[in-house]
């Protein structure tokens, strides 16, 4: 294992030892990868401010089987009007934690790479955060095999609600076959989950939803992402 350049999104740091760091990266081309940043927080430090949370670095490292070493590292982008605001931040931050809790170590993703990257870029633009963030995750569980059912009840095809989504079926199933507990969901909310699922991150905008359902859609959002988080 030799020395390496990549582009990565910092997804998680934790501090270590008195100076240094350790950095979780979603990288480009080698997936998830956990390395150790030495004196890294350090005032002095070379590195100081480039592995910020959500920060695009471009790091030369080590490859380790366990913990990769870091070499040299660089701010490629900070995304400072995304973090200006505490509603983009807070989105922003969420899906990568989703990563760092779903990405397999050292797995290649680069097409789930190629959509967090667009996902902070349309917030740095401006975009709608909270539509953005539904959006992005229901396209990542899909890029990572957990694609929600959400158009038609997942069991007997009903398009008709009312509906209940139920995390272990990852989707929604209609009254007469709802046999679990699950949340419940309109029609409304099910149908702009699945429009968001289907089209274009740009296209997150159209969806107008009330305060009350975009409160649900993220309950059943994140319900299903913390019942695949925590599946053995």
């Amino acid at each position: 294992m030799g020395l390496v350049c990549e582009n990565g999104f910092v997804l998680r740091i934790r501090d270590f030892a008195e100076s240094d760091l350790i950095v979780t990266l979603f990288a480009q081309r080698l997936g998830k990868r956990t390395a150790i940043a030495k004196g890294a927080r350090r005032l002095d430090s070379r590195l100081g401010g480039v592995f910020d949370l959500l920060n695009r670095v471009e790091v030369v490292f080590y490859q380790r089987s366990r913990l990769d070493l870091v070499s040299q590292g660089a701010l490629v982008e900070g995304f400072s009007k995304l973090k200006s605001d505490l509603e983009t931040v807070s989105a922003a931050l969420s899906v990568a934690s989703l990563l760092d809790r779903l990405l397999s170590p050292h797995q290649p993703e680069e097409r789930a790479y190629a959509l967090f990257g667009s996902f902070l870029g349309l917030l740095e633009d401006g975009g709608p955060a909270s539509c953005l963030r539904l959006s992005v995750v229901l396209k990542l569980l899909t890029l990572l095999g957990h694609r929600p059912r959400l158009g038609a009840c997942s069991r007997c095809g009903a398009k008709e609600g009312p509906f209940v989504f139920v995390s272990q079926r990852g989707g929604i199933l209609c009254a007469d076959c709802s046999q679990q507990e699950g949340t419940p969901i309109s029609r409304g909310v099910a149908l702009a989950l699945d429009f968001l699922l289907r089209h274009p991150l740009e296209r997150a905008g159209v969806i107008r939803l009330s305060p009350e359902e975009e409160h649900l859609a993220a309950e059943v959002v994140d319900g299903y992402v913390h019942h695949l988080a925590s599946s053995p």
